[in-house]
């Protein structure tokens, strides 16, 4: 089949947005750089004059991914239609949302041999992004007495790795083989996860008359 000549960041992007299609259905292990190219009809030797490694790739699909949450997330905060806890609620599950629908790229991730990859993401700067824009929200809730809040940043920063790590647990648990005995008992363990999650958000913004709710 004859290749079709792209612009480089229109071929960058469709490389992205393949590999990220393939990690997500058959995993990281299981994708090779051959089957992101085979995809696109692209040489191998090509793919490297965009990315350096399979690795770099996956850095590129993370980023785009925050980028893509950062533009949701400022547009709910925006909204003058909603409450402050209903927007926050909505900018929990945004996030929760992206952190779900690669569940098979974070538990990668999150494999202890993958330090050099750890040390790639921190570039991406993940929370030092958004929780300024949950601050916001949270800040003009506690103006209006919504919430009960003197350090809205720091208290965005806590909630966002609350709702990170708690993912993080989730999925080593469900990876494990502790939740694979049967389907009842990892609904069972989710709906544990997500009642106590939503408990401590209401705790920690001081929410006694609105209750959270979260969409895992």
């Amino acid at each position: 089949m004859k290749r079709i000549a792209k612009d480089p960041e229109e071929r960058r992007k469709e490389l992205i947005d393949i590999a990220e299609q393939l990690f997500t259905t058959n995993g990281y292990d299981q994708t090779a750089v051959s089957d992101i190219v085979n995809e696109v009809n692209l040489s191998q030797g090509a793919f490297y004059y965009y990315f350096e490694s399979k690795e770099d790739i996956l850095v590129a699909i993370l980023e785009k991914n925050v980028a893509v949450m950062e533009i949701a997330l400022r547009q709910t905060a925006e909204r003058t239609d909603l409450d402050e806890a209903v927007k926050l609620n909505a900018m929990f599950n945004q996030f929760i949302n992206v952190t779900v629908s690669g569940k098979k790229i974070h538990s990668y991730i999150h494999q202890e041999m993958n330090a050099t990859l750890h040390k790639k993401l921190i570039k991406i700067r993940l929370p030092v992004r958004i929780a300024p824009i949950m601050a916001e929200v949270i800040s003009k809730g506690a103006e209006k007495g919504r919430f009960n809040v003197s350090r809205p940043l720091e208290t965005s920063y806590l909630l966002i790795m609350l709702l990170a790590s708690a993912f993080r647990v989730f999925n080593l648990f469900e990876t494990s083989g502790e939740l694979k005995d049967t389907e009842q008992a990892s609904k069972q363990y989710r709906e544990n996860i997500r009642i106590a999650l939503e408990d401590l958000l209401g705790r920690a913004l001081g929410v006694s008359d609105y209750r959270f709710f979260l969409q895992i």
